[in-house]
C-alpha cells in the first residue's frame, strides 16, 4: 500500500464519519456493515482474505472512532429515533 493509498483511506474514513455525524447509530452500523463487506471483498484479491479481513475491520472502525470524535466535540447533535 501506497502512502496516498493510505491517505485516500483516511480521507474517506473521516468523509464517512461526517456524513453519519448526527445519524441514529443503527443506520451508521447498517450501513458500515455493508461498507466493511465490500472493501473486504474488493481488497481480497490484492491482499488476501485475512489481510483484507483486518483492513476492512480497520476502515470501519475508523469511521466510526472519529464520528465518535466529531459528536463528543459537539459538532453537530444526534438524531434521536
Amino acid at each position: 500500500m501506497t502512502p496516498e493509498f493510505i491517505d485516500r483511506c483516511v480521507a474517506s474514513a473521516a468523509d464517512l464519519a461526517l456524513f453519519f455525524t448526527g445519524s441514529s447509530d443503527e443506520a451508521m452500523l447498517l450501513a458500515l456493515g455493508e461498507i466493511r463487506s465490500n472493501v473486504q471483498a474488493q481488497m481480497a484479491p490484492i491482499l488476501g482474505a485475512d489481510v483484507a479481513d483486518l483492513f476492512a475491520q480497520a476502515f470501519v472502525a475508523a469511521v466510526a472512532g472519529h464520528r465518535r470524535e466529531i459528536e463528543a466535540a459537539g459538532a453537530m447533535p444526534r438524531v434521536l429515533n
